[in-house]
Parts: structure tokens; sequence; C-alpha cells
């Protein structure tokens, strides 16, 4: 509704996992050069974890992105691991994501081998293997961590059959360490904390000039009142600018400034 008001060519707070709006602070970027290192270099598993809302998601999608552009990766995108049947519908959704469509009375070791198989055929196609669990802090199953473990036994003399990055909030790092045998596969980790004010600043402005913002809206006081009161969390600061730019656009206002902010909480 404020797009014309404010001259802006697309909406630039929505919650939704955008590469062209990701904003690379200094804990993003080292979180990206670590994963991206971790799957490029063929090092097995990868774990990102971080606060609720700090920007996993978007990092992820838009690593993914670059992957797709490349061409030469085969993706597997689990992103709700939650599971009934544990192993059975753990391995069924892998294989439905690399595009196989297994046998509906296979079994858990069935399924196990028909993953290998397909790894095999991939690597053979010159295709890098990615499975990738997001919100894995949901997972209930034990059974699902040494199953990933297992997966990763899928290797040739010099090389691994499958990369799988591992993500979710912080609880996630305590649930792994309760399987020592996996967290010692996890070759590489990375913790994303929430934004810096000055990364506060910097996030705004980055988004508003990728939504075709040609002027300064947001007040020097509006950036420390929405730093206050977003505690530095991406998902948050989307939200109060967003409403905040409505109520701009509602009252016909020329900036915003703190007392908008204030008005959004």
């Amino acid at each position: 509704m404020y797009l014309d008001y404010w001259e802006l060519q697309t909406r630039p707070f929505d919650n939704t996992p955008d590469p062209k709006f990701f904003y690379f602070s200094q804990e993003h970027e080292d979180a990206f050069l670590r994963l991206t290192y971790a799957v490029k270099e063929n090092k097995g598993a990868f774990m990102l974890s971080g606060e609720y809302g700090c920007g996993k998601t978007t990092l992820t999608r838009t690593f993914l992105q670059e992957c797709f552009d490349a061409g030469n990766f085969e993706v597997a995108f689990l992103n709700n691991p939650v599971w009934d049947n544990a192993s059975v519908d753990f391995f069924r959704d892998i294989l439905f994501e690399f595009g196989e469509d297994a046998p509906k009375d296979y079994n858990r070791s069935e399924l196990f081998r028909l993953i290998g198989d397909v790894l095999m055929q991939n690597v053979n196609d010159g295709k890098i293997n990615l499975l990738v669990v997001d919100e894995a802090q949901l997972i209930e199953h034990d059974k699902i961590f040494e199953d990933i473990r297992l997966l990763l036994n899928y290797q040739l003399d010099d090389v691994n059959l499958l990369t799988i990055l591992i993500i979710g909030q912080p609880e996630l790092r305590e649930k792994v360490l309760k399987f020592p045998q996996l967290e010692q596969r996890i070759s590489l980790k990375y913790h994303l904390h929430t934004l810096n004010q000055t990364e506060v600043k910097e996030y705004i402005h980055h988004r508003m000039n990728v939504a075709g913002c040609k002027r300064e809206i947001f007040t020097d006081d509006a950036f420390d009142e929405i730093y206050k009161r977003s505690f530095g969390t991406p998902r948050r600061i989307n939200n109060i600018c967003d409403l905040a730019l409505f109520i701009g656009f509602q009252k016909k206002l020329e900036k915003i400034d703190a007392k908008v902010v204030a008005s959004t909480v």
C-alpha cells in the first residue's frame, strides 16, 4: 500500500528468505565463507546455528541460489524435520528431494542403499550432492542424528559422496553434543548472533536501497529506536520497519522518526 508514497519498487521488509535482500554483516560473511568452504572443499558436514530470526535461512537460500546458478549441484532441502516414522520417512524425503520415487514397500535398509545408489550416480554424472536440514532443532527422534552420521559414511577413497548442512536455533548445538560420534564428524560449525547497532543501520539502508529507495527516510533517532526495540534481530527489524513505513504513509509523514518507531511496538 505504501510503495508509491515512499517511491519504492518493492516491499523492503518482507520476512521471506529472498537472496537479493540478504545483508552481509561481518558474521554473516564469515558464516557464508565457511559454508562455501565446507561444500566446495567436500568437508562432509557443516552446522549453522543462530538466534531466532537472525538470518540463517536467508543465508542458506543465498548460498543455494549460487549452487543452482552453477548448475552442477543436486540439492535435497528439508525444512520440516518432523517425521512420524523416523528413519523411513527421513530417507524417503531425501530421495524425493533428489528426484527418486522409492518403492512404497522399501524398508529402512533398502531406502538407505537406494540413497547410496543415487549419490553415486549423481557423482558419476559430475554432480555435487548436498543435503540441507533446516530447523534441525525440531528433530525429535535420536535415530535421525544417527542416520545423519551414517549418511556421512557414503565415501570413496578420496571424496565424500554427500555434504550435509545442519541448520537450527541455539538448542541444536546442545542436541548434537549428545551424539559425539556425529559431532566429531561435523568439520565446520558457526553460530550467528544478532546485529550490533551499526549493522542495524546498514541493514536497513541495504534493504531500502534494494527496494529502490532514493532518499533518506529513517532519521538517526529512528535507527537508535529500532535497534533498542529489535535487539538487533533481523526479523524484528523487518516487522518494525514495515509497520513504520505504513504508519508514515497513513499519516503522510516526510520522515520516519523515533516516535513513529515507538508506536509500532
